[in-house]
C-alpha cells in the first residue's frame, strides 16, 4: 500500500502511537531483509527454493497450499538464481513426492522434508 509522504509525517506528528507502531515495522523489515540476505548468500539453490515456499506457506493458513504470488522468473530474480534452476528444483522436490505444482500454486505433501532441505 502507499501513502503520501506529506499525510503520513502529520499522522505520525499527530499520534506517537502510530509513529512507534511504524518505527517498529519498519525495523522488523529491516532486521529480516538483513537476515534474509545472510542466509542467502550461504544457501545452495535447493534450499533458497526451499526456504521460499516455507516463508510462502507460513504466510497462508493452511500451510499445505501455496499460492505462487508471481512467475517463475520473478521468484528467481527474488532468490537470486535463475529461472533454469529455479525450474529444477521445483522438479526435484516434486520427482521426491515433496510437493505437488500447478500453474500457479504448489501442495506440500512433506512440510519436515521442505524444512529439512532449508535449513540444510
Amino acid at each position: 500500500m502507499r501513502y503520501p509522504r506529506a499525510a503520513t509525517e502529520r499522522l505520525t506528528d499527530d499520534n506517537p502511537a502510530v509513529a512507534r507502531l511504524l518505527r517498529d515495522m519498519t525495523l522488523k523489515s529491516l532486521a529480516a531483509a538483513q537476515s534474509r540476505l545472510a542466509l542467502l548468500g550461504r544457501m545452495t539453490a535447493s534450499e533458497r527454493v526451499a526456504s521460499f515456499l516455507l516463508e510462502l506457506s507460513e504466510r497462508n493458513d493452511d500451510e499445505k497450499h501455496v499460492e505462487l504470488p508471481m512467475c517463475r522468473c520473478d521468484i528467481a530474480d527474488y532468490l537470486g538464481l535463475t529461472v533454469e534452476t529455479v525450474c529444477r528444483a521445483l522438479s526435484d522436490l516434486k520427482r521426491r513426492g515433496i510437493i505437488s505444482i500447478s500453474s500457479n500454486s504448489i501442495a506440500v505433501f512433506d512440510c519436515f522434508a521442505l524444512e529439512a532441505i532449508g535449513e540444510e
